[in-house]
């Protein structure tokens, strides 16, 4: 797997640099084995985690830790996570408090040079193409859009996400990869941080207005690279859909809170961060937020399980397991 996208995939990339968003602190990690904060966004596994252990593959490690700590190369076959918390596809989000998702997408560059260099041409592109690429962008554009709305026509931002995000994707296929894993935004305006906002207490409006708009045409963005490339497989995992479908049934899924966080203060506990001394909830595994915007380890594993194994209408043209057992043979024959 190499991972590319946001907060609910960085496993540790922002804690090298002191000035990007970071969780490198308790209660972060409390769950996590060993109860260590990583620096993942969640109280034990994140998203990415979970579904590299239903694939049979060990987590990526943090593109930072490989430069930083290793000089062997051969660590890069095993997979890389290049997620940076706060991340967005437009570089002017949380600018400077994180990696932007085209600066990943240099890493990831990079890191195909650096094997190609150690194995050859032919024998990385089969790597790569045989390996799945997981992102998750999106979340942050909105979040920050909606957080500072001021005359915003929602429609030309989702516009300007995806002219961004198609020619990155483009230099991803063009660096190899074959099988793409998309994991969309969720209901951006159910977060607990966004239910604090609101007189009510209910959804942010506009926030899941521009989910909504962004998953439909990334949908069709795939759609479209699917038709330009004959061996651009995907599968697209709707996390809007699967929230809506979690927070209706959450108790038939195990969870008995499905709007209050378990680790921060104030309304929904959304107001102010989970930080350093905040005493979490003792009952995580029935809570579907650990804080003001990501999921418990819990939550994490249902979504995964989704998209992993789930179908229409919310994994598809196909589930990551179906494009996991895609044959390389496959691939070259698929439009003849």
């Amino acid at each position: 797997m190499y991972v590319l996208g946001a907060s609910l995939l960085d496993v540790g990339n922002n804690n090298y640099f002191p000035k990007l968003s970071k969780v490198n602190y308790h209660p972060y990690g409390i769950d996590f084995p060993g109860g260590k904060a990583t620096g993942r966004f969640s109280n034990g596994k994140n998203s990415g985690d979970c579904l590299a252990e239903m694939l049979g593959l060990v987590s990526p490690s943090p593109y930072f830790d490989l430069i930083f700590h290793t000089n062997n190369t051969a660590e890069f076959l095993k997979g890389v996570n290049f997620a940076s918390g706060g991340a967005g596809i437009l570089d002017s989000t949380n600018e400077g408090n994180c990696i932007p998702f085209s600066k990943q997408v240099d890493f990831f560059n990079e890191t195909v040079e650096a094997i190609a260099k150690q194995i050859g041409f032919e024998q990385t592109h089969e790597h790569i193409s045989k390996s799945l690429v997981v992102i998750n962008l999106g979340s942050n554009d909105i979040i920050v859009a909606s957080l500072t709305d001021a005359g915003l026509d929602h429609e030309e931002y989702v516009v300007l996400l995806i002219f961004t995000l198609r020619p990155l994707l483009k230099d991803i296929y063009h660096l190899g990869a074959r099988k793409f894993v998309i994991l969309s935004t969720g209901a951006e305006g159910c977060l607990p941080g966004f239910r604090a906002k609101t007189k009510t207490g209910d959804c942010h409006f506009q926030a899941n207005l521009l989910s909504k708009s962004y998953n439909i045409r990334l949908a069709s963005l795939l759609e479209e690279l699917q038709s330009t490339y004959d061996d651009f497989r995907y599968s697209f995992f709707d996390m809007y859909i699967a929230f809506k479908e979690l927070y209706k049934s959450r108790k038939t899924y195990g969870f008995t809170e499905g709007e209050v966080a378990c680790c921060g203060t104030g309304k929904f506990n959304g107001t102010s961060q989970c930080s350093v001394g905040t005493v979490p909830c003792s009952n995580r595994s029935d809570h579907m937020f650990w804080d003001g915007v990501h999921y418990t380890e819990e939550a994490a594993k249902v979504f995964m399980s989704l998209a992993f194994q789930g179908s229409t209408p919310f994994v598809y043209p196909i589930n990551v397991k179906q494009l996991s057992e895609l044959p390389p043979s496959y691939q070259s024959r698929a439009t003849e």
